[in-house]
């Protein structure tokens, strides 16, 4: 597999945070406050969890 990722892993923040490239993140419904989608662990761009 070839790496996407042009940072090299040691120095990558995102990785080490998330242990996931952003690639990879699993989205489902949209929220109904900011209308963004809503990730894997329930969070969305404005923090509301999608309006819960």
């Amino acid at each position: 597999m070839i790496d996407k990722n042009p940072i090299p892993r040691e120095i990558d923040e995102h990785f080490h945070i998330f242990s996931k490239e952003p690639w990879e993140v699993q989205y489902g419904e949209e929220c109904a406050v900011c209308k963004s989608r809503i990730d894997e662990f329930g969070l969305c761009a404005c923090d509301t969890t999608g309006g819960d």
